[in-house]
């Protein structure tokens, strides 16, 4: 079997963009001559051996040329002959090899050269010799700069207002050829991964792209090939009112690009970040509106807030003692009992006698009666009790649901669901609830009522609710 010749071309290749499969870029400077040579430019020579030796690794044989964009031969530097490189142009000392470059393409090289800026989209490159296919590459730069690259630990999960702590780091590294100083480091929270080149505005309220409370360092020096750690001196904190739900947290270099880069797509490194709503104590949706009607005839009992049933009074006793007077107990209730006056038009808590019995130390609830007919001598038509200190309160842990009035249970609980859709978004329903139900989000303390949606699912039209939602953490 012939042994297989491989023959190189070192290559640079100007070309628009940045291709795919490309290494990180890599520096070899080129400098107009002193005595401004004609169409000549100086290759840093050690540079230029050291990126030819890495490209030629595994290379027994070849040629080394610089190419055109489309591949065009533009001039010979050197050959690769059993793994070793001899230079075809003149070498300066052990410094720089000189380039001679054709007029046609020397005003452009040279341009480029002068610029001292990084040149995004040239290429050394190791090619086959018969078909010119490239078999390894690097993008370079023809000047000396700074590339600075970060990377971020960080929790994944976090608390509207929680502190993040020492949970933040950055890593931070000089990739490029000279130092850089004065770096400046933000951490940046975004509703999105497309986080913008610039310095962040500070806020105490949630934003799109905000710099975090305490989220700014300044690196005084890195010098090439350095790499640091930085902890933010200060206590990061997500803002109060940062919504639930999918979020990034950045760590941006440099943003307002005061530092001349090789690149500045790696100064920016975002990562997802969940913030959740802790799972509350408790919350209660207060409803000042809810009164207790009661039909003496029939014996009728309602609960109602705004014209919504919260309890149809099935699990309530009653007890008429005179025409004006009723005493009224839920089934929860084991030591007392409410004695109602039509007449005075008063509440008593009834304490220290069973029900149904006259007797008992009694408290003025303050509760206002509404009465419709009746006398000292004649039951009214009906009675409603104002019950203004009411609220549906909920315990996460325990699952436990209730309603209260004046911190007192007026309807039982099987008679009501809960479904917990969300960390935050609660939905309640009444047993008798055909058509709607309520939902609930302890992050914005606000309550709606669902139509035309199916129970436990985000389906349905909402119309928010008039009453105050409070959390116990």
């Amino acid at each position: 079997m012939k042994k297989m010749l491989w023959t190189a071309l070192l290559v640079f290749i100007l070309i628009p963009g940045r291709l795919a499969g490309e290494d990180a870029v890599k520096i070899l400077p080129l400098e107009i001559p002193p005595d401004r040579a004609a169409n000549t430019l100086l290759a840093d020579l050690p540079r230029l051996e050291v990126l030819a030796n890495e490209l030629a690794s595994g290379m027994l044989s070849g040629d080394i040329v610089l190419l055109k964009a489309q591949g065009t031969p533009l001039v010979t530097l050197g050959s690769l002959k059993k793994g070793k490189i001899k230079w075809s142009q003149k070498t300066i000392g052990s410094k720089s090899l000189a380039i001679k470059v054709p007029p046609a393409d020397y005003v452009l090289m040279a341009e480029l050269v002068t610029a001292k800026k990084p040149q995004a989209g040239f290429q050394i490159a190791i090619c086959d010799e018969i078909s010119l296919a490239v078999n390894r590459s690097f993008p370079v730069a023809f000047g000396d700069f700074a590339d600075l690259v970060v990377q971020m630990n960080y929790p994944v999960k976090a608390a509207p207002g929680q502190s993040l702590r020492q949970e933040v780091s950055v890593s931070l590294a000089n990739k490029g050829s000279v130092a850089a100083r004065n770096i400046q480091l933000q951490i940046v929270l975004s509703g999105d991964e497309t986080i913008p080149m610039r310095s962040a505005p500070a806020a105490a309220a949630y934003a799109e792209d905000i710099l975090l409370e305490n989220g700014s360092e300044t690196i005084a020096t890195l010098e090439p090939g350095q790499q640091v750690t930085v902890n933010f001196g200060g206590s990061l904190k997500i803002p109060e009112d940062t919504p639930p739900g999918k979020h990034y947290l950045a760590v941006v270099a440099d943003p307002e690009s005061r530092i001349d880069e090789l690149s500045e797509q790696n100064n920016i490194y975002p990562g997802y970040i969940m913030i959740d709503v802790p799972e509350p104590a408790a919350f209660n949706v207060e409803l000042p509106e809810t009164v207790l009607r009661f039909e003496p005839i029939g014996f009728g009992f309602k609960i109602v807030c705004n014209d919504t049933l919260l309890s149809d009074g099935k699990d309530w006793k009653l007890c008429k003692m005179q025409p004006n007077v009723y005493q009224i107990k839920h089934v929860s209730w084991s030591d007392f009992f409410w004695e109602i006056d039509t007449y005075e038009r008063a509440v008593w808590e009834i304490k220290g006698i069973d029900f149904c019995r006259k007797g008992g130390k009694a408290r003025d609830l303050k509760i206002k009666v509404e009465v419709a007919g009746g006398s000292l001598i004649t039951p009214p038509a009906s009675f409603t009790l104002k019950l203004v200190n009411t609220r549906v309160r909920f315990e996460t842990a325990a699952k436990k649901f209730i309603l209260l009035s004046y911190e007192r249970p007026i309807c039982h609980l099987p008679f009501w669901w809960v479904c917990k859709r969300e960390s935050y978004m609660f939905q309640i329903r009444y047993v008798l609830w055909q058509d709607f139900f309520w939902q609930v989000d302890i992050f914005k303390k606000a309550a709606e009522k669902i139509s035309g949606g199916k129970f436990c699912s985000p389906v349905g039209s909402g119309e928010k609710l008039p009453y105050v939602v409070t959390v116990e953490k």
